[in-house]
C-alpha cells in the first residue's frame, strides 16, 4: 500500500472522531479520547500494512499521516459546527 492510500485510510479513521472531538468540551476526557483513540487504530493499521504488504518505515509516510489526521479532525469539526449552527437556526 503506498503512502497516499495509507493516508486516505488514516483520514477515514480519524474523521468520525473529529465529530466527537468537536462536540466535546476543550481538553476534557472525551476531547482527549477523541484525539488519541484513532492513533491506536492507525498504529494497528501500520502493523497490518507492514505484515501484509511488507512496507517499511519512512518519514514521508509519517508526514502524510499527520497531515491526513489533522485535516480529518479539522474538517469534521467544521462540518459539525456548521451543522449545529444550522440546527440552532431552525
Amino acid at each position: 500500500m503506498d503512502n497516499l492510500t495509507f493516508a486516505f485510510y488514516v483520514f477515514l479513521m480519524a474523521f468520525p472522531f473529529g465529530f466527537w472531538r468537536a462536540k466535546s468540551k476543550f481538553k476534557s476526557r472525551d476531547w482527549m479520547l477523541a484525539i488519541h483513540i484513532p492513533v491506536i487504530f492507525i498504529i494497528l493499521l501500520r502493523i497490518y500494512n507492514k505484515i501484509h504488504f511488507h512496507t517499511g518505515f519512512s518519514w514521508q509516510s509519517v508526514i502524510y499521516n499527520l497531515i491526513a489526521f489533522m485535516t480529518a479532525q479539522y474538517i469534521a469539526g467544521l462540518i459539525y459546527k456548521k451543522w449545529k449552527k444550522k440546527k440552532e437556526l431552525n
